[in-house]
């Protein structure tokens, strides 16, 4: 690198969310649509969460943003199978939810494994475009556990030969919705226990490995789509002393959009005092008008919730695609070569 010359290191991050991901992946289509680029040629390094990490592999693969939403919307229901019949979905939602207390998950992994397998096919960390950080967490050592593009500076190589698919799986094995997922002896559950929000593992991957004094970039830019966030709080009146019945499916939305909060925060005011410095931008989770509320959960793929969700992420792409913070990740092509 020339001594006047700055190489800028861009990453793209994805939150996780299960068929919100339809949110995230129109937005991603959306500014695809607007700027005529395409993501994946644009950014160095893609994280993804859970759903955000089928997003992020997907990009990486080389397919098109639209590609992956019209995935979500024509086969989300496959996924998580719903009646758009109210009253058959009633009874539906409260069998899956005592299936999902009393003895296993809410849904069978088949549906997803076989969308993932004509999506990926035998396709392999080592043939992505994109330097990827995958996060999902071990449930043997207790550890969470970050999926990666093998690359020199880190002498990482150990993820090389895993298939897109397996990875998939292991991000998006959300506890008691989908089964853990097994890989070669090691169980793997959703990387939304602990980085739903996958922006800080890109950051530190970036200033350990690629960014900085004696390093191919100078600086680095974080652009990071959420997913939508359901309003959370409980009146007062609520009762304290809750079992899991009562917690229900909150427990597990609870802590993947308290830490995604938090990642944001943090991220948001530290990183004026980063050295070397960088820029944050997050494109934001939508505010829900009470119709929306009741439509919009990580499992709901009725018909009417998948419009919403096109909908809502539609018009966030397209404010977003006009935004300067946005349209610069876009001046110029990716830097960082996966492939010599």
């Amino acid at each position: 690198m020339g001594a006047n010359e700055i190489n800028i290191f861009k990453i793209l991050t994805i939150d996780g969310g299960g068929i919100k991901g339809l949110y995230s992946a129109s937005i991603l289509a959306r500014i695809e649509e607007k700027t005529g680029k395409k993501i994946g040629d644009h950014f160095d390094m893609i994280c993804g969460t859970s759903t955000g990490g089928l997003i992020a592999l997907a990009l990486s693969k080389g397919i098109y943003a639209q590609e992956i939403a019209d995935m979500y919307f024509n086969e989300g229901s496959k996924i998580f199978p719903v009646s758009e019949n109210k009253l058959i979905r009633f009874v539906q939602r409260k069998w899956q939810f005592f299936k999902q207390l009393l003895w296993r998950g809410k849904f069978s992994a088949d549906p997803l494994r076989a969308i993932l397998e004509r999506l990926f096919a035998e396709t392999t960390m080592g043939e992505a475009n994109n330097l990827l950080c995958i996060p999902s967490y071990n449930l043997i050592n207790g550890m969470p556990r970050v999926f990666k593009f093998p690359h020199k500076e880190g002498n990482f190589f150990m993820d090389k030969d895993i298939k897109m698919v397996d990875v998939a799986l292991a991000t998006s094995a959300a506890p008691t919705y989908l089964p853990i997922h097994e890989h070669k002896n090691i169980l793997y559950a959703d990387g939304g226990l602990w980085a739903n929000n996958p922006s800080l593992c890109g950051l530190l991957e970036a200033l350990k490995f690629f960014v900085g004094p004696q390093k191919q970039f100078s600086t680095f830019k974080i652009l990071s789509v959420s997913s939508v966030t359901q309003p959370s709080g409980w009146p007062s009146t609520s009762k304290r002393n809750r079992s899991f019945r009562h917690w229900g499916n909150k427990l597990f939305q609870a802590s993947m959009d308290g830490q995604a909060y938090f990642n944001d925060f943090f991220l948001t005011n530290i990183i004026e005092h980063i050295q070397p410095s960088g820029t944050y931008y997050r494109i934001p989770t939508p505010q829900l008008s009470k119709e929306h509320i009741g439509l919009i959960d990580m499992d709901i793929a009725h018909s009417s919730a998948l419009k919403t969700l096109k909908g809502m992420g539609d018009q966030a792409g397209y404010h977003s695609a006009v935004q300067p913070e946005v349209l610069s990740f876009f001046d110029q092509v990716k830097i960082y070569k996966t492939k010599i």
